[in-house]
């Protein structure tokens, strides 16, 4: 379980070779739920698909057509994206305005097939009680841990330059943050003696 900030084609491929399930979040997990974004039709996330995951726009047409791959080796793993349109044109569709944004008036879509795939078996994994719970456990142990320590112990900003003093300077406020939880939890705990004397 990451942020969707994690939820790359690389980091889904990496699981996928060292056998882990997919449960990162990608970038439009959230939003693309949202009521608001939901109503934008010309957004492509929101067009229908055909059986063969090929996207129909708001006007029934079918972006069908491959004029050309794009080849990503930026990763560590090869991508490979298609560019789709389709073969009916976009002239003279009353829609077109709203959502061809070129000169040229042809709706032009990235396809990653591979990716969608992933992004299918998120959806479905953390649609799942133990996808939920993972959800549930990440806020509640996680984002509380960043929260304290960012804004109760105002650590916003590393001071120290180069990746190894920087990893020693999170080691030293991991371990100011570990000791301030030990310190509560021996309060905790001396409170509840002193409570148990003083009731026997």
């Amino acid at each position: 379980m990451a942020d969707a900030a994690y939820g790359s084609y690389d980091n889904y491929m990496y699981c996928l070779s060292n056998g882990m399930n997919l449960y990162m979040k990608y970038a439009m997990y959230a939003k693309k739920n949202e009521k608001e974004f939901r109503n934008k039709k010309f957004n492509t996330l929101n067009w229908e698909k055909d059986g063969k995951g090929n996207r129909i726009c708001p006007n029934g047409h079918v972006f069908d057509q491959n004029i050309g791959d794009i080849y990503d080796e930026r990763g560590e793993y090869l991508q490979i994206k298609q560019k789709m349109t389709s073969d009916e044109g976009c002239e003279g569709c009353p829609f077109i305005d709203e959502c061809c944004k070129n000169k040229k008036h042809q709706k032009i879509l990235t396809r990653d097939a591979v990716l969608d795939e992933f992004y299918a078996v998120v959806d479905e994994n953390l649609s799942t009680e133990f996808g939920k719970e993972l959800k549930k456990q990440r806020s509640i142990q996680v984002e509380g841990a960043f929260g304290v320590i960012k804004q109760d112990m105002k650590f916003t900003r590393f001071t120290r330059r180069g990746l190894k003093n920087a990893k020693m300077e999170f080691l030293i406020v991991c371990l100011g943050y570990n000791l301030r939880k030990y310190h509560k939890y021996r309060l905790k705990k001396e409170k509840e003696e002193k409570e148990k004397l003083l009731l026997n």
